[in-house]
């Protein structure tokens, strides 16, 4: 089954559910359900967000097209969920280097390690 960025991004976040369903033939199957609907505004802005930055990263030239722009983005959309998923995480922390409460420490990953692959577009001459 094929998946939108969104859904993907929300099976990362494990905001899904199975259910078993019951087919016209009387057999069963299992069908995936998404949580924690009032949250896709917000992992939708995240998702552009992180397309945006990954464009940033890849410097189009102005002679491509949108069409071409959006053919080559499909092979970063594990990086865009990536980011999506990185920044999620840091809701309600905005920019926090360190926590350490109650024996639990945290620090994150540096968010620019997450573009490993995302180079500048160059073509050759």
């Amino acid at each position: 089954m094929e998946y939108t960025t969104l859904e993907r991004v929300k099976i990362r976040l494990r905001q899904f559910h199975i259910d078993t369903v019951t087919n016209d033939d009387y057999t069963t199957s299992d069908v995936v359900v998404f949580d924690k609907k009032e949250d896709n505004p917000l992992i939708e802005q995240l998702i552009k967000q992180a397309t945006e930055d990954v464009k940033a990263k890849r410097c189009y030239p102005d002679t491509l097209t949108d069409d071409d722009i959006t053919a080559d983005l499909k092979q970063f959309e594990n990086v865009v969920i990536n980011l999506a998923v990185y920044d999620h995480s840091q809701a309600g922390e905005n920019y926090m280097s360190a926590l350490s409460e109650g024996g639990v420490s945290r620090t994150w990953k540096d968010r620019d390690k997450l573009f490993v692959g995302v180079f500048p577009f160059v073509k050759v001459l």
